[in-house]
């Protein structure tokens, strides 16, 4: 009996090592350091490209927002810039019968980066870049709010909007 049991503990042993061993070995990678192949991700700048070499370069783009604003005649909405992501492209959209005036403002400083004048035909977009309008080191961090003012008519319009780390990223 005895003999059974060691002979039964030894074989389970070994299936277990086995169950171990060898998808290990299946996945496992290999050692040989191939130059060819060799990743320069680390040593390369996330902004510039590299030829020949299939390095994926991602964009630093903080974050991507957007809302359908309707309703009255005035209708706000906001969004957050991420520390470090202050250059933005704006899409706005006015899906009424009637122009909207769109500004928007940085809530914690008050600053206005649209003023109110600026007008979206009916039925029309625009597109707004910090880049362009002279915020060339980017926006402040922080929360906006985005209004939409259709004098005596109703609002219906919408935005979409990314921040990103560099102007480039627009």
């Amino acid at each position: 009996m005895k003999k059974n049991k060691l002979f039964l503990v030894s074989a389970l042993s070994i299936s277990l090592l086995g169950a171990v061993a060898i998808p290990s070995a299946i996945f496992a990678s290999s050692d040989v350091n191939d130059s060819a192949n060799a990743s320069t991700t680390a040593a390369q700048d996330a902004g510039t490209t590299a030829t020949g070499d299939h390095v994926v370069t991602p964009q630093v783009i903080g974050n991507s927002f957007g809302s359908r604003v309707q309703g009255g005649a005035t209708v706000q909405s906001s969004f957050e810039v991420p520390k470090g992501y202050g250059h933005v492209k704006l899409t706005l959209k006015n899906n009424s019968s009637y122009p909207v005036k769109v500004s928007l403002t940085h809530n914690d400083s008050g600053k206005v980066y649209i003023d109110g004048s600026t007008t979206i035909s009916p039925r029309s977009s625009i597109t707004w870049k910090s880049t362009n309008k002279g915020f060339t080191d980017g926006l402040r961090s922080g929360s906006y709010t985005l209004q939409f003012r259709g004098g005596n008519y109703d609002v219906d319009a919408e935005f979409d909007g990314v921040a990103g780390s560099r102007p480039g990223d627009l």
